[in-house]
């Protein structure tokens, strides 16, 4: 059986057996963290890379990655999102990840848990005046993590979107484990920015072990499938949208990756790579399904 628990804005989420449990804050985006799935921890909470500093987890919407300068336009406007990466001015992560959600709906089975909330935006945020709806659900069962996202637009003008997930999965060894994906390109950005610039042919060989390669990279996936294979457990993520991004990054110094699946890339406001739109009354929705293998 599982249980739901609310304390202090965190939801706990725990199966009885003990293999499975999960925290989410509902002050920082509704955003997930602590997870344990088929006894496996594969997801932390690090003291020393804080919240403000790693965006751990974050839902990533009305854009993944980043806008340069902030600055984007649409539909003949020119509109400005304040530049949270002040090093780089560049807009970063999108405009929900520090919001408070509140609670939609919860359902507990015998052999799943599953929690929705709710972000209603009334289009006041600056630089996106675009009215929306915002739901998003995680489902936990004995062996797998499922987001569900779905966004309805409740204003009166089409509005551009990209959309992602920025997790940091955990590795005993990080240096053993191995990603593996199939895609035909990789995507190049600025030194100085991080901005996207341009492709050219990925070079890894799969599964490509990690050892101490760093990555902040993002490639166009071929299908909708990214594998992570630690020493302890293997994960097996997919998503539903019809052309599917990832984006991996590693900090220095510590022993996670994170594997962003996305859709769009940095600046997909201006170079329109992934970039989607939403008219008036129209929902659009979205999935990433975690699988999750003991070894």
């Amino acid at each position: 059986m599982f249980h739901i628990q609310e304390k202090n804005n965190i939801i706990e989420i725990s199966s009885e057996n003990n293999k499975v449990s999960a925290c989410i804050n509902i002050s920082e985006g509704a955003r997930l963290y602590d997870v344990k799935v088929n006894d496996r921890r594969i997801i932390s909470e690090y003291k020393n890379f804080p919240y403000k500093n790693s965006s751990a987890s974050a839902i990533l919407f009305p854009f993944a990655n980043r806008i340069e300068d902030g600055t984007y336009t649409f539909e003949g406007e020119t509109y400005q999102i304040p530049c949270n990466e002040v090093e780089k001015n560049n807009a970063i992560h999108g405009l929900l990840y520090t919001r408070k959600f509140e609670v939609f709906d919860k359902q507990v089975t015998s052999s799943a848990a599953s929690i929705t909330f709710q972000y209603i935006h009334d289009g006041s945020l600056q630089g996106f005046p675009f009215p929306f709806d915002f739901f998003l659900t995680y489902k936990l069962t004995e062996t797998s993590v499922n987001v569900f996202i779905k966004v309805l637009n409740t204003g009166t003008k089409t509005f551009p979107f990209t959309i992602g997930w920025h997790p940091y999965f955990n590795s005993e060894n990080l240096y053993e484990s191995t990603i593996n994906f199939n895609c035909e390109e990789e995507y190049t950005t600025t030194d100085d920015r991080s901005i996207t610039d341009g492709t050219k042919l990925h070079e890894l060989r799969m599964p490509f072990q990690l050892k101490n390669h760093p990555f902040d990279t993002a490639y166009k996936l071929l299908n909708d499938e990214i594998g992570f294979t630690t020493p302890t457990y293997q994960i097996k993520i997919k998503g539903s949208a019809p052309k599917n991004y990832v984006q991996f990054y590693t900090p220095k110094d510590k022993s996670i990756i994170a594997i962003e699946p996305t859709v769009g890339l940095s600046n997909s406001f201006n170079n329109g790579i992934g970039l989607q739109t939403l008219s008036p009354n129209k929902t659009y929705e979205i999935s990433w399904e975690v699988e999750v293998e003991k070894l």
